[in-house]
């Protein structure tokens, strides 16, 4: 069970389904009356305490056809950690079959053309005797043909 601190800006749900009881409350509106320690199992407790349903903790388990207190809490959904995506459109640095003229290894996509030139440079010393392009999109901003091969070798 994790502390109301841990929960992100936003709205607490409590909906109970045997009486159809349901509350919002805001995560600061919570935590000034309630305290950022507070466990969420107990902010639940506190929360549905005048349900007529609730059962006291240690009381003994409820008969058959009893009723009980089914309250639920929700916290809000956590924060996303997806990084933001740069302005603009990404550069492609590629390695190229020798023969049938297409792709055999993407290397890297790349944003900031300064950055997507540093890998075209080192893709070209990695990789000495294939064609490499350095691409936005289509549109080729650079190309390291293949080195012609020898007569002798």
């Amino acid at each position: 069970m994790g502390r109301l601190r841990d929960a992100t800006p936003g709205r607490v749900y409590v909906d109970c389904a045997t009486c159809k009881r349901s509350g919002r409350y805001t995560v600061a509106s919570l935590i000034d009356r309630y305290g950022a320690d507070i466990s969420t199992l107990d902010l639940l407790r506190h929360l549905t305490a005048s349900c007529r349903y609730q059962r006291a903790p240690g009381a003994p388990p409820a008969r058959r056809y009893e009723h009980l207190c089914l309250a639920a809490i929700t916290l809000p959904p956590p924060a996303r950690k997806i990084p933001p995506v740069p302005p603009g459109t990404p550069y492609t640095v590629e390695i190229w079959r020798e023969t049938g003229g297409n792709v055999e290894l993407h290397l890297a996509t790349i944003y900031p053309l300064s950055m997507a030139k540093a890998a075209f440079d080192v893709a070209c010393l990695e990789w000495p005797t294939h064609e490499i392009t350095l691409r936005d999109r289509a549109r080729i901003i650079e190309r390291r043909e293949r080195p012609l091969r020898s007569a002798t070798g």
